[in-house]
């Protein structure tokens, strides 16, 4: 998370180990889009994950990789907004509970990045591997109204109720043209992160 007087962090401590990682926003979009593929299992997954925030060749046990790659993911989950305790909420694993988005950074990528052309003039693509998550995700948060992924995001919210004729048509087929698939949104994956971590706890203890 940001603060204003203090620098961004490069390392995460677990127990007396301190690691050093790689938090660029595009290694975490990757982490994102690993998740969701199928054809890799969930060990796999971590250990790719590990290899990209921490990198290869390190002497490591395959729980290290867990605790290491389980931390990262907690921190970019982190919200600024919406929850007013000291520790956010979690499910029965421990794992934070997913606030409902209505984007996916892998679908909208395209309007993600004109609007960062458009509001701060900044090129995602050549600020890969140099701009970090936590500068990335606030200022997609501060991005104005009328930003292509700002006028996507809120048909997708926008609520049919009360509206009729052509104006509730053009809101439906809208709609249903940038429509994500429940799998697709950022909240799915934020949830299915949770998952993983849960499902290599279970084997974990079944050693």
């Amino acid at each position: 998370m940001l603060s204003l007087v203090e620098p961004l962090g490069t390392t995460i401590t677990i127990g007396s180990e301190e690691w050093t990682v790689d938090l660029s926003f595009d290694n975490v979009l990757r982490w994102y889009i690993l998740l969701d593929d199928d054809a890799i299992d969930d060990s796999h997954k971590v250990y790719l994950a590990f290899n990209a925030f921490v990198g290869e060749g390190t002497d490591v046990t395959a729980e290290q990789m867990v605790s290491v790659v389980s931390e990262i993911s907690k921190y970019v989950q982190q919200t600024v907004y919406g929850d007013h305790d000291d520790e956010p909420n979690v499910d029965l694993n421990g794992d934070p509970v997913p606030q409902e988005r209505f984007f996916s950074y892998e679908k909208d990528a395209d309007a993600i990045f004109s609007s960062f052309m458009a509001d701060y003039h900044i090129d995602l693509i050549e600020q890969q591997g140099k701009l970090r998550w936590e500068k990335f995700k606030a200022m997609l948060d501060g991005l104005s109204e009328t930003t292509q992924f700002r006028r996507i995001v809120a048909i997708r919210q926008k609520s049919t109720s009360g509206l009729e004729g052509e104006e509730l048509t053009s809101l439906l087929e809208a709609q249903d043209y940038y429509r994500l698939d429940d799998q697709d949104t950022q909240a799915s994956l934020d949830s299915q992160m949770g998952q993983v971590f849960g499902m290599l706890a279970e084997k974990a203890k079944e050693r």
